[in-house]
């Protein structure tokens, strides 16, 4: 039986679409000074939603697998 929350599989659409929106703030905040300085933080600020981004599937896996 299939979890409720297991929306996060390897393979699936989500995951591919939270890891492109981690790189696209990654490149952002590389590449793009001028866009980059209009978000809170400036580009550090876009690093760290990239890193957050990056790890939330990783994240919901595992809480999904422990409770």
């Amino acid at each position: 039986m299939m979890h409720t929350l297991a929306a996060f599989a390897p393979t699936s659409e989500e995951t591919a679409v939270v890891y492109l929106a981690a790189v696209v703030c990654f490149a952002l905040a590389a590449f793009v000074s001028p866009i980059a300085k209009r978000f809170a933080a400036g580009p550090i600020g876009l690093v760290g939603l990239g890193l957050a981004l990056w790890l939330w599937p990783t994240m919901w896996n595992t809480f999904d697998a422990a409770f």
